[in-house]
């Protein structure tokens, strides 16, 4: 989409498809995801952001050095499948340095099920 990261703002909530990684995650356990299988999530990342780090234990985010704000993450249960640990396993999203011109840094709004 010519100038999407333009007019993307934190607090914007976006759909798109799942990554493979995660697509093969969820067929290794067993389960499925169709492909046409959307994902929302809330941007609070931006092109250029620097220092973004996932809090290990807590799954809160910290970029540009301070506390991302936004919506109470911590309303819903466990996820059972630990799909997103499992995702984050090899450290990708963990601390990123810096976002590229054409990269967003999103999170769901249930932060037990969802990063």
């Amino acid at each position: 989409l010519p100038g999407i990261y333009g007019r993307t703002s934190r607090g914007d909530v976006i759909l798109f498809r799942p990554p493979e990684t995660l697509r093969d995650i969820v067929t290794s356990s067993g389960s499925q995801i169709s492909s046409t299988s959307l994902f929302v999530k809330r941007i609070v990342g931006l092109p250029g952001d620097r220092d973004v780090r996932l809090v290990e234990g807590d799954n809160d985010v910290v970029i540009n050095g301070k506390a991302v704000l936004g919506p109470d993450r911590s309303l819903c249960a466990d996820e059972p499948l630990r799909l997103i640990d499992r995702l984050l396993e090899n450290g990708k999203g963990k601390n990123i340095e810096k976002l590229g011109d054409d990269e967003v840094y999103v999170l769901g709004d249930c932060k037990a099920v969802s990063v």
